[in-house]
């Protein structure tokens, strides 16, 4: 914001000088840049000023809530996935062989 704000002084003030400027010397064929000047000061004057004015509105909007939804279920894994997780865990050393077949009997047997 700060940035914007130096920025529409510095526009500002080089208006005002193109103006001075202008009034002060003759009419030559080289007016036309002072136009242009102008034309670019006013464009960046009118968009530092939609910038300031959107940055403004943001940051008194308010801010979104949450949308509250029900937990989730655990997603059901077929028997042959956890049976590879099993053969993967005993291969690893990190369950015993009597704790691989009491776990195995159970996917086996559950619904």
């Amino acid at each position: 914001m700060a940035n914007t704000n130096r920025l529409m002084r510095g526009a500002a003030l080089g208006a005002v000088y193109a103006a001075a400027m202008a009034c002060s010397l003759p009419a030559q064929a080289s007016d036309a840049g002072w136009f242009l000047g102008g034309m670019v000061t006013s464009k960046v004057l009118s968009n530092a000023e939609r910038r300031t004015q959107a940055a403004e509105a943001q940051a008194y909007r308010p801010a979104p809530q949450p949308v509250q939804q029900a937990p989730a279920q655990p997603a059901r894994r077929s028997k042959e996935s956890q049976l590879q997780e099993l053969d993967r865990l005993a291969a690893g050393g990190y369950i015993t062989p009597q704790e691989y077949k009491e776990r195995r009997q159970a996917v086996l047997s559950s619904n």
